[in-house]
């Protein structure tokens, strides 16, 4: 056996019910709940997770720290990749800055290791812009992560080891390079809290391959499907994915956080600026 890849879309969010102006909006009551049955999904295997990656964005957060570590135990630490953040810069596709992040969560619980202080900045020079290309880089970038975690968990014979990874609905696409659901009226195929499994097709490829995910045929079962998507279907897919990421370019500059930002903890709302 190899190191399983367990890839969640994140509880549901307040932007998923109001408006995609909020700044990295919270979990709703609803989400809260669906991360309860979260937690039922993962129940079977816990004690073989080895790790979790999430995204740094406060739905992604909080769904792990809500629906996987009560069941997993304290002694993982969820790391937060900004690989994982979502595509685009709306203001709710846009994450909090480090300090925020710390004075809401703290660091028992969460290895912000891997954020420098720009990490949520997506304009188009960074490397998170909104861009197919880029958005492609870092996927890629995020699943040599992923192998290289599932190399090392392998290596100490954890050869049945689960990694859990909580992204967000039109990234998972790009991650696993299936994007068949996305079309010019859904944004993804994927549900609040899904699960789906993957294996890498190379454990031990080299570092210049794609690292390719394979979705184990357990997870295809659950999904009601005897086979994974055709090449033509996923190409066909891409295409309308690609177009959706550069309609994002148009559609939205870069938000920036300003000092007149204010928390929606603070139930005073959001303020997001543009560069200029």
């Amino acid at each position: 056996m190899a190191p399983t890849i367990d890839i969640i879309r994140h509880a549901q969010a307040r932007h998923n019910v109001l408006s995609s102006n909020i700044r990295d909006p919270r979990l709703t009551s609803a989400g809260i709940m669906e991360c309860l049955a979260l937690s039922q999904d993962i129940r079977p295997f816990r004690r073989k997770v080895t790790r979790i990656f999430s995204s740094p964005l406060r739905r992604a957060i909080e769904t792990a720290s809500i629906g996987i570590k009560p069941i997993v135990g304290e002694d993982i630490k969820v790391i937060l990749l900004p690989e994982l953040q979502e595509i685009n810069a709306t203001p709710s596709g846009t994450g909090s800055p480090k300090e925020r992040l710390i004075k809401k969560y703290g660091t028992s619980q969460l290895d912000m290791s891997a954020l420098d202080d720009d990490w949520w900045h997506k304009g188009p020079e960074t490397r998170f812009s909104q861009g197919p290309a880029k958005v492609e880089a870092r996927a890629l970038e995020a699943r040599r992560r992923l192998r290289e975690a599932a190399r090392s968990d392998a290596a100490g014979s954890n050869t049945d080891a689960h990694i859990l990874v909580i992204t967000h609905g039109e990234f998972a696409h790009w991650l696993t390079e299936d994007f068949v659901g996305i079309s010019r009226l859904s944004k993804t195929g994927w549900a609040n809290v899904e699960l789906r499994s993957y294996q890498f097709a190379d454990l031990n490829g080299p570092d210049t391959d794609g690292a390719v995910l394979v979705e184990t045929q357990e997870s295809l079962k659950r999904r009601g499907l005897e086979e994974s998507p055709s090449l033509s279907d996923r190409q066909l897919s891409k295409d309308i994915a690609s177009e959706r990421a550069l309609a994002y370019i148009r559609w939205f500059p870069e938000y920036v956080e300003d000092d007149d930002w204010v928390d929606e903890d603070d139930g005073q709302g959001t303020v997001a600026t543009t560069r200029p």
